[in-house]
């Protein structure tokens, strides 16, 4: 029997000529497709990959709502708006219920103040909870493919993959988010949790995004004497945009300006989710506060009061526990 030998040279050469850089031919930088209008700084980019990220019921959702109906609005949204009249945006959300993932659509709908009981041509959302992962990444490819959006807004990253402690799949699931940006020439913004303990992205997964993607934008919660969502690009291949606040006024998320203060600001939500690791009652929690703050025990208290006030923590009949406000 004759041995057949593949001749891989013609393959391997088409290759490297794809990858190679061409100087008699310019290349366009990445388009900016949202701008923060009191800057004139782009926050988001064709071909790029944009992670939102902060910790759970922070309101990540919230902002890609508001990112969405700045994108879709030829006016722009909450202080951002869009480069272009006509942009399409593809909403994929993998975590929430299928009732949830309409309810953030209709919220797009309203804020641009259109019917809510009638889809918009340029706005397609899915919803991938009850898929498996290879499902999900299948469906998103068919729909790139099909609608070509200017954006694609992945809320829930993780689920596609099976573990983001993973070397292989993170950097698998990463070359992949970065083909498909390339290759259906579109922004994908991402939202990803991170760690309780240092606030950074969760896994080997936020490790290979927050090194390749465009920006990171950290959202937390906040107060003022009002509630509300503090926004800071923390990493950027760009020159950063300000750092932006919105609040969340009858389920709807609103641009907001915090009122400037001189004063150290207290991390209620930190302190108190170190000390609440299980329910205390009030005297031990008064204890546990003094030994993370090293503050005095009068002190200790008013930090009690003023996160029970801002609905951090709940009393219920004398036992202490962490409370998240935010619906999703």
């Amino acid at each position: 029997m004759s041995e057949t030998v593949l001749d891989y040279r013609k393959t391997v050469t088409n290759v490297w000529e794809a990858a190679k850089i061409d100087l008699s031919h310019q290349i366009e930088p990445p388009e900016a497709i949202l701008t923060q209008i009191e800057t004139n700084i782009p926050l988001i980019y064709r071909r790029g990959i944009h992670v939102i990220s902060g910790r759970q019921k922070t309101g990540k959702t919230f902002l890609n709502t508001m990112i969405m109906a700045a994108i879709l609005n030829p006016c722009g949204f909450g202080g951002f708006e869009p480069s272009k009249i006509g942009l399409k945006v593809l909403f994929a959300d993998t975590e929430q219920d299928r009732s949830d993932t309409q309810a953030v659509m209709a919220r797009v709908h309203r804020l641009n103040e259109w019917s809510t009981d009638t889809n918009y041509e340029r706005f397609v959302g899915l919803n991938l909870r009850e898929y498996s992962v290879e499902d999900r990444i299948r469906i998103i490819e068919q729909s790139l493919k099909d609608t070509m959006p200017d954006v694609l807004i992945v809320d829930g990253v993780v689920d596609l993959c099976l573990d983001f402690n993973s070397l292989e799949e993170s950097h698998k699931l990463t070359a992949m988010l970065m083909q498909w940006a390339s290759r259906y020439n579109c922004a994908i913004v991402t939202a990803l949790h991170v760690n309780k303990g240092n606030d950074e992205l969760r896994g080997h997964l936020g490790a290979f995004l927050a090194q390749k993607g465009e920006n990171v934008i950290k959202v937390s919660k906040e107060n003022d004497g009002m509630n509300y969502m503090s926004c800071k690009v923390i990493e950027s291949r760009h020159r950063p945009i300000d750092d932006f606040a919105f609040r969340i006024v009858e389920g709807m998320p609103e641009a907001y300006e915090p009122e400037i203060s001189t004063k150290a600001t207290v991390n209620y939500e930190s302190i108190f989710e170190a000390a609440l690791k299980q329910p205390l009652r009030y005297g031990e929690l008064v204890g546990e506060i003094v030994k993370i703050t090293g503050k005095s025990i009068p002190t200790s208290k008013r930090y009690i009061d003023a996160a029970t006030n801002l609905g951090i923590i709940e009393n219920k009949n004398g036992i202490y526990e962490c409370k998240n406000n935010l619906p999703f």
